[in-house]
C-alpha cells in the first residue's frame, strides 16, 4: 500500500505541475526551429534565452522550441549550444495573442572543440554534448545520447546500450561488453553502483529502465583510479534526467502487435486480479500460519498445511491483446530569488504478452563409428510470458548558484513476469508431458543525494553522493508437475512413492532481498592555476559500500500418502481433480513432503572501502597524462549450511590497482589514447552459495562453488579518435586483456549437460579491435536525400584463448572464454527530413557465436549462435505537440539457437549438429502517439 500511495503522490505532483505551468501561460509566444548550418540536421537541447530575463527553454527532439511566458514587447533572444557560435537575434517583437516565429541556423565553432566552456547548465543529452564529453574523458569511453535514443525508438535501457560499440545484450536484459559475459561489467546509476535483481546472475537488469528516463549512457572501457575496479569489459554509467530544460507535460501511448502472441490463445498462471498492476496481491504466498518446516510432522497438521494451498494448477486461458505502454512525463523549473529549482517526474507503465515455441534437446557423447549421438531427451515447449512493468522517476535539483548544485534523485522500477510452460516430448525413450507455472516479481529502488561545489575560482572542485538502494526478487508458488504416457495417446499423472520429487510434482518458493548503502566523494585541485601551458591537478576520493542480501527458499513436494492404500484412479484424472480437498489426506490420497535443504538459504554481505589518487598532467593542450592508484579492501561474507554443517565464508582481500591513461591531441579534431590498468572480478554471492536450484525453463540445475577465487585482469588499450564536426566521430581502437583465475559457467562433468556450476580458469588472453563511425552525408553530394542521412556503424573483433589449470579434469580446452563473442556489429541509418518532419531509422545488430556453457570431454561446449536483428522506426511529427511513431522490430525473425558441435568437426551446422535449444521470438509492429500538453 505504501507504494500505491507513492504512485498517487507522484501522479498528484505531475497534475500540480501541469496546473502550475498553465497558470504561467501568457498572451505572447516565440517559437521556431533550430538547425545545423553544416549538416542541415535539427539540434536537440539548444539553449534559448530572452536576454535580461529568466525566460528560457531548449529545443526538443525535432529542433523546435517555444517560449510561452512572454509579455508583449521587443526583446533580444540569445541562442547558444556546445561547440556552436552564440547567436543573438535583436528586435524580436512579441504581440499579445500571437506567435512570433524565429528560425535559427547555428554555425560550428571549431575553436571550442578542445576546451568546452559552458556557463549555466551544461547540456548533456545531445549528440554534440556527448561527443564533447567523450573527447574530454580521461579514460577510453563510448556512449549514447538521449538524442540518439529518441531517434532509435528503443523502449528500455537494454535496447539503448546495444548501440554502443562492442556491446551486446543477453536474454534481452544483461549486458556484454567487448564480448565478455555479463559478470565482467560494472553498472552505476547516477554514479552509484546499481543493485542486482538476480539470484543466479551477476548483472544489473537493463530492461527495468524505460528509455525516456535516460539522459545519456557512458561506457568506460579502460581502467582509471576514480572508477570501480570490479570490471574487465567496462563500467556502464546510466545517467537519468535531472534538471529540466523546460516546463513540459507530455503523454505517450503505444500499442504493439506480436506475431506469435497477439490475438491468439494465451495461457497464464492464476496470479490474482491485481496482477495487471505488477504488484503481488499475495494470492500465491504461503499461508501466514504455514509451518516453518514440514519435516517431522506426520499428524493432522500436515493435512492442514496441505489444505492451505490454492488448487490453481490449471492456467487461465484467454485471447492475448496487443502490448500496451503509457508514459507520462512532467518537468517544471522554478526561479526562486535567482536560484533554480527543477523537478522531473515520470511515470511509465507497460504490459506485453509473448508466446514462444521452444525446442530443447540433450545428447550423449558422439559415436564416430555410427556418426551419431544418442538423444537423451527431446522436448517441445509452449512458453507463455506475461510481463508488466511500472516505473517512476522523481528527481529534484537545486542550483544555489553557478558553483553549488544539489540533487535528489529517485528511481523505482518493477517488472513482474508470469510464465506458463507446457513441455511435451521424450526422455530416455519414455514419453512425458511436463507443466510449470510461476509468477516472478522483481523491483528496485535507487535514491541518491548529491552535491557539486566549486571554490577558489573553480580551481577546487568537490562532489559527493550518498546513496541507498533496495531490490527484491520474489517468486511465490513455482508449480511443476508431470504426466507419463501410458499408450494410445493417453497420459497419467506422476505421483512419487516414498520421497517427494518437487521438480515433477511440487511447489517452490523463494525470496531475495538486497539493501545497499553507499557514499562517495571526489576532490580535484588545480596545482598551477596561473600557468597557461602546464596546469597539473590532483584528484582524490573515497568510496564506501555496504551491501546486505538475504535469500530464503522452500522446496515442497507431494507423495502418495500410503503406497498400499493409494487410490490409483487419481492418476487418470486431471491435476485439479488430484488436488481436490478430499484427496489431500494421510491414507489414500496425497500428502506434503518437504525437500528443503540447509543450503537452500543464505545470508551474505559485502563491505567495500576504496580510496584513490589521480594525477592529471596536461601540457599545452596537446599531451595529457592521468596516472593514479586505487586501493580496495573488500570483505565478502556468506553464511549457509550443507548436510555436513554450517558454512561460513569470509573473504577479506585488499588490492592495489595502478592505472595510467595518456592522450595526445594531434589537432583540434583528432587524438591518440594509450591506457593500462589493473582490475579485478569478485565472485558473486550466488556463485559462492551451496544452493542448488532446478530451472524448469532451461531444464538444468545450478550449484555454487565455495572455492571460487577473485579474478585479476591486466588491461591494455590503444585508440585513435577523429571528430570531423561536433556531431561526428570516427575511431579505431585495439585492446589486450590478460585474465588470471577467470570465472566461467561450466557443465559439471558426469551430469550430461544437466547441471552447471562455476570454476576458475588458470588464465585467458583476449585481443580485440573496435571501429566506430558516426557520420552525416550532408554536403558530400548534391542529393537532397543523401543530405538527410546519418550513418552509425560500430564493429568489434575479439580473439580469445583459455588456458586451463593443470588439475582441471573433464573440461574442454582450446576454446574461447565463456560468454566471449568473436565479433559484434551494430549499424544504423538515420534519415531526417526537416521539411516533411519525417524520420526513418534502420537499425541492425549481430554478435558472433559465444559459449553459453563450457562443456566437458564428453559433452561439447554449448554455443549461442549468431542472430541478425533488423529494426525499422518511422516517426512523423504533425506539430509541436503531436507526433506518431511506427516501429517494426526483428524483421528477419531468425532463430535464437544454442548449439553443440556434436561431431567435433569444428563446423557449427544448424542442420546436422546438436541443437540444445531453439525458438523464434516473432516480429513486432507498434504505433506510439505522443502528445505534448504544454
Amino acid at each position: 500500500m505504501d507504494l500505491l500511495n507513492t504512485i498517487k503522490r507522484v501522479a498528484l505532483t505531475v497534475l500540480t505541475l501541469s496546473i502550475s505551468i498553465y497558470s504561467y501561460a501568457q498572451t505572447g509566444k516565440i517559437s521556431g526551429k533550430i538547425t545545423d548550418k553544416t549538416t542541415g540536421q535539427t539540434l536537440v537541447g539548444l539553449s534559448v534565452l530572452i536576454e535580461g530575463t529568466s525566460i528560457g527553454t531548449t529545443s526538443d527532439a525535432e529542433g523546435n522550441y517555444t517560449l510561452n511566458t512572454v509579455k508583449a514587447g521587443t526583446y533580444k533572444v540569445v541562442y547558444s549550444f556546445i561547440s556552436f557560435k552564440k547567436q543573438t537575434i535583436p528586435n524580436v517583437k512579441v504581440t499579445a495573442g500571437k506567435v512570433t516565429t524565429v528560425d535559427v541556423v547555428m554555425e560550428d565553432d571549431q575553436s571550442t572543440l578542445n576546451d568546452v566552456v559552458v556557463s549555466g547548465k551544461r547540456l548533456t543529452g545531445t549528440e554534440a554534448s556527448l561527443l564533447g564529453e567523450l573527447k574530454k574523458s580521461q579514460s577510453i569511453a563510448n556512449g549514447v545520447s538521449s538524442q540518439t535514443i529518441q531517434r532509435s525508438g528503443d523502449s528500455d535501457a537494454a535496447q539503448v546500450v546495444k548501440r554502443v560499440p562492442g556491446i551486446t545484450i543477453v536474454d534481452n536484459r544483461f549486458i556484454n561488453i567487448r564480448g565478455l559475459s555479463e559478470r565482467y561489467s560494472s553498472v552505476l546509476l547516477n554514479n552509484v553502483v546499481a543493485p542486482s535483481l538476480e539470484t543466479d546472475v551477476r548483472s544489473f537488469s537493463f530492461d527495468l529502465i524505460p528509455s525516456n528516463q535516460i539522459d545519456r549512457v557512458l561506457v568506460y572501457k579502460s581502467p582509471s583510479a576514480d572508477l570501480p575496479a570490479d570490471f574487465a569489459g567496462g563500467v556502464v554509467k546510466v545517467f537519468l534526467k535531472s534538471v529540466p530544460d523546460e516546463d513540459k507535460l507530455t503523454i505517450d501511448y503505444g500499442v504493439n502487435y506480436r506475431e506469435n502472441a497477439s490475438f491468439k490463445d494465451f495461457k497464464r498462471p492464476s496470479s490474482g486480479d491485481l496482477y495487471f498492476t505488477g504488484f503481488n496481491s499475495g494470492d500465491n504466498d504461503l499461508a501466514v500460519n504455514f509451518p516453518s518446516t514440514l519435516k517431522g510432522i506426520t499428524d493432522s497438521r500436515l493435512n492442514a498445511a496441505g489444505h492451505s494451498f490454492n488448487n490453481n494448477w490449471q492456467p487461465v486461458t484467454n485471447i492475448a491483446n496487443v502490448d500496451q505502454k503509457l508514459n507520462i512525463y512532467g518537468s517544471k523549473r522554478f526561479n526562486i530569488n535567482n536560484k533554480l529549482l527543477g523537478n522531473i517526474t515520470a511515470i511509465s507503465y507497460s504490459n506485453s504478452k509473448t508466446h514462444n515455441a521452444v525446442f530443447r534437446g540433450n545428447y550423449d557423447k558422439y559415436d564416430p563409428v555410427s556418426q551419431s549421438a544418442r538423444e537423451v531427451y527431446n522436448y517441445n515447449d509452449d512458453q507463455y510470458n506475461y510481463n508488466v512493468r511500472l516505473g517512476i522517476v522523481h528527481n529534484w535539483a537545486f542550483k544555489l548558484d553557478n558553483n553549488n548544485t544539489f540533487e535528489f534523485k529517485n528511481l523505482y522500477n518493477q517488472l513482474s513476469t508470469s510464465q506458463y510452460i507446457n513441455r511435451i516430448g521424450s526422455e530416455d525413450q519414455a514419453n512425458y508431458s511436463n507443466y510449470a507455472s510461476s509468477v516472478l516479481y522483481r523491483g528496485i529502488y535507487s535514491g541518491q543525494l548529491t552535491g557539486t561545489h566549486k571554490f577558489n575560482n573553480e580551481n577546487t572542485k568537490f562532489d559527493w553522493v550518498l546513496g541507498y538502494s533496495k531490490s527484491y526478487r520474489d517468486q511465490p508458488d513455482y508449480k511443476r508437475y508431470r504426466t507419463d504416457a501410458t499408450g494410445n495417446g493417453a497420459y497419467s499423472l506422476f505421483v512419487p512413492i516414498g520421497g517427494a520429487q518437487p521438480e515433477f510434482l511440487g511447489r517452490f518458493y523463494s525470496r531475495m532481498d538486497e539493501n545497499a548503502k553507499t557514499g562517495a566523494f571526489n576532490v580535484e585541485q588545480n596545482l598551477n592555476p596561473k600557468s597557461e601551458t602546464f596546469k597539473p591537478s590532483v584528484k582524490v576520493g573515497g568510496y564506501y559500500e555496504d551491501k546486505q542480501r538475504t535469500f530464503n527458499s522452500r522446496n515442497i513436494g507431494y507423495v502418495r500418502a500410503n503406497s498400499s492404500l493409494f487410490d490409483t484412479n487419481l492418476l487418470n484424472g486431471t491435476i485439479d481433480q488430484l488436488f481436490q480437498w478430499e484427496n489431500i489426506n494421510l491414507t489414500n490420497g496425497i500428502k506434503l513432503d518437504e525437500k528443503s535443504k540447509p543450503s537452500d538459504n543464505y545470508d551474505a554481505s559485502n563491505r567495500l572501502f576504496a580510496g584513490y589518487a589521480n594525477f592529471i598532467l596536461p601540457y599545452k593542450d596537446k599531451l595529457t597524462l592521468v596516472a593514479g592508484v586505487r586501493v580496495e579492501n573488500n570483505l565478502q561474507k556468506l553464511n549457509s549450511a550443507d548436510d555436513v554443517g554450517p558454512i561460513n565464508l569470509a573473504n577479506d582481500i585488499t588490492r592495489v590497482l595502478p592505472s595510467a591513461n595518456l592522450s595526445y591531441n594531434i589537432s583540434e579534431k583528432s587524438l591518440f589514447r594509450l591506457a593500462y590498468g589493473k582490475t579485478l572480478n569478485r565472485p558473486e554471492f550466488r556463485e559462492l552459495a551451496p544452493f542448488t536450484f532446478y530451472d524448469f525453463d532451461l531444464n538444468l540445475t545450478n550449484t555454487g562453488n565455495q572455492g571460487l577465487q577473485t579474478a585479476k585482469i591486466d588491461n591494455y588499450d590503444l585508440k585513435y579518435e577523429f571528430y570531423p564536426t561536433t556531431s561526428e566521430l570516427i575511431s579505431v581502437s585495439t585492446f589486450y586483456k590478460y585474465f588470471t583465475n577467470a570465472i566461467e559457467t561450466t557443465i559439471v562433468p558426469g551430469t550430461g549437460a544437466k547441471s552447471f556450476s562455476f570454476q576458475n580458469a588458470e588464465s585467458v588472453k583476449n585481443l580485440g579491435v573496435e571501429l566506430e563511425l558516426r557520420k552525416t552525408l550532408a554536403g558530400l553530394t548534391g542529393s537532397k536525400f543523401l543530405n538527410d542521412l546519418t550513418l552509425l556503424i560500430n564493429a568489434s573483433y575479439i580473439n580469445s584463448k583459455v588456458k586451463l589449470r593443470d588439475n582441471t579434469t573433464g573440461q574442454s580446452d582450446n576454446r574461447p572464454m565463456q560468454g566471449q563473442s568473436p565479433y559484434i556489429v551494430n549499424a544504423a541509418v538515420f534519415y531526417n527530413n526537416v521539411k516533411s518532419k519525417i524520420q526513418v531509422n534502420l537499425l541492425y545488430n549481430v554478435a558472433g557465436k559465444r559459449i553459453a556453457y563450457v562443456g566437458t570431454v564428453d559433452v561439447p561446449d554449448i554455443y549461442e549462435m549468431p542472430k541478425s536483428v533488423i529494426d525499422l522506426v518511422i516517426t512523423k511529427t504533425f506539430s509541436n505537440k503531436i507526433s506518431l511513431k511506427a516501429n517494426f522490430n526483428d524483421l528477419l525473425n531468425q532463430n535464437t539457437t544454442l548449439l553443440q558441435d556434436g561431431n567435433g568437426d569444428g563446423n557449427f551446422d544448424r542442420n546436422t549438429d546438436q541443437i540444445f535449444s531453439q525458438f523464434k521470438s516473432g516480429r513486432q509492429i507498434g504505433l506510439t502517439l505522443s502528445y505534448k500538453l504544454f
